[in-house]
């Protein structure tokens, strides 16, 4: 019988959270589930050993080397069955309800092509750091040009056809390929949104790209999209977006020349946001990382954090 929703878990070397993504996704309050766990070239074979503690609509597919996420996800639906795909990476929970609002979203809205929902960020132990206040939702053909508003595919489930008519991942991009993807798919889709906090993203201190990776993957979407947001009289708009965030960046890192160089760029739109990074970048690292914490702290006094509850978010890390 082919499942109606299928989820695709890609992990590599990452044992300590497997389990409880398996969990995340068969405690969804959703009947129909398949659960297709991928691992990309892990040193040791434990995402089989996990696997095999489970009931049979979970399975494991291993490649023999380490491939990337994108081959890895794109694997992850080519062995699955179901109507829909949701992503799920290793280390993400999702509230029980999830999967179910985001069908029926889909099912209401007959020009949606995924559906999203908000998204609350997590530390390892279960902390709530930050909750988004609004999803994306509608016609985005223009806007995800400008940035990737959608944000980790753990946030979404698409209809199979539409993620197969779109052609999947870019295997060729190291990373940022979900931005990628939504450029694509959003060019002929709209996107639904349940607007509460279904997907639980765990933030680790190691997680941020080096400026150098995150320069080149930038790079690379907006060159293969570039006549697409000339067209649309929105290539200067995303290269000072990208600007902008690699200015960000290199001040986290401390590069206050190549942070300078990459803001001065983004001012050319004349956003406030983009001249305080300018400014920034004439001062002291210190000052730097003291505007950092300030906008953090600020940023929380303004989210939605004290509405959350994961009281229902099954297989929770830690």
């Amino acid at each position: 019988m082919t499942a109606t929703v299928s989820v695709v878990i890609p992990t590599y070397e990452r044992r300590e959270f497997l389990r409880g993504a398996i969990e995340t996704a068969l405690g969804q309050s959703f009947d129909d589930i398949e659960v297709v766990v991928v691992d990309d070239g892990s040193s040791e074979p434990y995402a089989e050993e996990i696997v095999a503690d489970f009931p049979a609509v979970v399975r494991c597919v291993r490649h023999e080397k380490n491939e990337g996420l994108s081959a890895a996800r794109n694997t992850g639906v080519r062995e699955s069955n179901g109507e829909y795909i949701a992503f799920l990476d290793d280390d993400d929970r999702w509230h029980r309800e999830k999967i179910v609002r985001q069908v029926n979203a889909l099912a209401r809205e007959e020009s949606a092509g995924l559906a999203t929902c908000l998204v609350a960020a997590i530390t390892p132990d279960n902390e709530l750091v930050h909750c988004e206040r609004r999803a994306p939702s509608g016609d985005c053909s223009d806007s995800i040009l400008i940035g990737n508003q959608i944000g980790t595919p753990s946030r979404v489930v698409v209809h199979r056809d539409i993620f197969e008519s779109v052609e999947g991942f870019d295997e060729s991009l190291p990373t940022k390929q979900d931005w990628d993807l939504y450029i694509r798919l959003c060019q002929e889709w709209t996107v639904a949104a349940v607007q509460d906090h279904l997907c639980f993203r765990t933030v680790h201190e190691s997680m941020s790209s080096s400026s150098t990776a995150l320069k080149r993957d930038k790079q690379a979407v907006l060159q293969k999209h570039e006549s697409l947001m000339q067209k649309r009289r929105l290539w200067e708009q995303a290269k000072a977006s990208v600007d902008a965030e690699l200015a960000r960046s290199y001040l986290g890192d401390g590069h206050l020349r190549e942070a300078r160089k990459h803001a001065r760029r983004a001012c050319t739109q004349r956003r406030l946001r983009y001249i305080v990074l300018y400014l920034l970048s004439y001062t002291h690292p210190q000052v730097i990382q003291r505007a950092i914490d300030l906008k953090r702290v600020v940023s929380r006094q303004f989210d939605d954090c004290g509405q959350v509850s994961m009281s229902n978010v099954p297989g929770r890390v830690g």
